[in-house]
């Protein structure tokens, strides 16, 4: 079987498991570039990429709960951490923190392994507990609620119910993930953690307001500046109309793992992230 053949086979494959875009009448869809995106040619890529960001958490986890010793902590003779290194920490694993949840999402699209469900939802499903224990499945039939019904209030889960404002649109968004037992997992989890001496404060520290401030940062790019109303626009966002950052690739993975590249994701959403510049390239070349 030639290559173009076996890549036709996986998109194939994919379609019957996931969804391909509604092409909008009149609104700027590329169809006729659909086509020039070819996805990987081997799910090596996507799983190593994928165990590059679990283990890279993972390790800054451990270095942050119980080598780290925060300042209001210590007791007398005791040396504290300086600020800088705390910082330094906080800081990457909040964005390491970004990382699992973008890993989740490639998995909620297929696109980790795309000719190995079973290992992709594994992998989907290992990144969003460590994160916050979230319903892997809960997670998957919203998002393809949104990818179906983008832009749509009160069908799409993701948009806003009438009112755009940043705080309340955030606050709903994170309600309506939520689960009781995603919340009874989190403190047995915690509990798990102080009895193999994670101080409560580092837990506090690394593990409640990194993930929150990640948690911010995924629907900052990922939800409200793409799908955000245009002042005076009423009525529906349809993924046509979703907006995609004019940033340079390092920028663009800086800033939420090409998570801004949003219209290039809803028009190939078989590409992962790490391709996304890739789709953005496609959507810009001209005829």
């Amino acid at each position: 079987m030639g290559v173009a053949a076996a890549e036709d086979d996986v998109l194939k494959s994919w379609e019957r498991q996931y969804h391909l875009p509604h092409e909008e009448d009149g609104a700027r869809t590329l169809k006729e570039k659909v086509h020039l995106y070819r996805p990987p040619r081997s799910d090596l890529p996507g799983i190593l990429v994928a165990c590059t960001v679990i283990g890279c958490w993972a390790g800054l986890f451990i270095h942050a709960l119980w080598f780290i010793k925060l300042p209001w902590t210590v007791g007398h003779g005791e040396r504290a951490t300086s600020w800088l290194h705390i910082a330094a920490v906080f800081i990457s694993l909040e964005f390491l923190y970004t990382g699992l949840f973008i890993t989740t999402h490639d998995a909620m699209h297929g696109t980790i392994a795309l000719r190995n469900r079973r290992l992709n939802d594994f992998l989907g499903q290992l990144a969003i507990s460590l994160y916050a224990w979230f319903d892997y499945s809960l997670l998957h039939r919203k998002h393809w609620e949104h990818h179906n019904h983008t832009g749509i209030p009160r069908v799409d889960p993701d948009f806003h119910t009438g009112n755009p404002n940043l705080a309340g649109w955030f606050a709903r968004f994170m309600v309506s993930y939520m689960t009781l037992p995603q919340l009874l997992r989190i403190a047995a989890w915690s509990n798990v953690l102080l009895l193999l001496r994670a101080p409560i404060a580092n837990q506090l520290v690394f593990m409640t307001a990194a993930p929150l401030l990640s948690a911010f940062r995924l629907f900052y790019y990922g939800t409200y500046v793409p799908h955000h109303p245009p002042p005076g626009h009423t009525g529906p966002m349809p993924w046509p109309l979703s907006r995609s950052s004019a940033a340079s690739r390092l920028r663009s993975f800086l800033t939420c793992y090409h998570f801004d590249l949003h219209w290039e994701h809803h028009r190939w959403p078989y590409a992962p992230w790490w391709q996304l510049p890739v789709c953005r390239s496609i959507a810009n070349k001209r005829q």
